[in-house]
């Protein structure tokens, strides 16, 4: 599935919940489509609010590729990009009471392939429905 979306927070629970009732539906289980079901709402709501900053007139493409072992999704926005290795790690005390920064740290640890392309505007997730396929 590809689709280009607006920047509709809305959209972000109506993909989400549709991906994981598709997977749900082709038998995997209830805590890897829970990873990916969140991995896939951190990244999009990302790119809406920090890739895109909500301006109507960008767009977020999104592409769904489930397979029999694995699902890939891959998020693009129209934004400036950013390095994810400069994000501050959201584990240190003096980031714990923060309200925010922790969506790209939650992505690389349920997502089994996480990686960045065209300066940060383009992530690719990669989950495997088997534990410890990959990792």
């Amino acid at each position: 599935m590809k689709k280009r979306i607006g920047n509709d927070s809305q959209m972000v629970k109506k993909l989400g919940q549709s991906l994981a009732e598709e997977l749900k539906e082709r038998g995997v289980s209830e805590e890897v489509v829970f990873d990916i079901y969140v991995g896939f709402e951190e990244a999009l709501r990302n790119a809406i609010v920090h890739g895109n900053k909500q301006d109507p007139d960008k767009m977020v493409t999104v592409e769904t590729d489930i397979q029999d072992e694995k699902v890939i999704i891959t998020i693009e926005d129209e934004g400036e990009g950013f390095d994810p290795a400069s994000l501050p790690d959201p584990t240190l005390d003096e980031n714990l009471l923060k309200e925010s920064g922790r969506g790209v740290y939650l992505i690389n640890h349920l997502m089994d392939e996480v990686t960045y392309q065209r300066g940060g505007k383009k992530v690719r997730m990669v989950k495997y429905f088997e534990k410890n396929t990959c990792k």
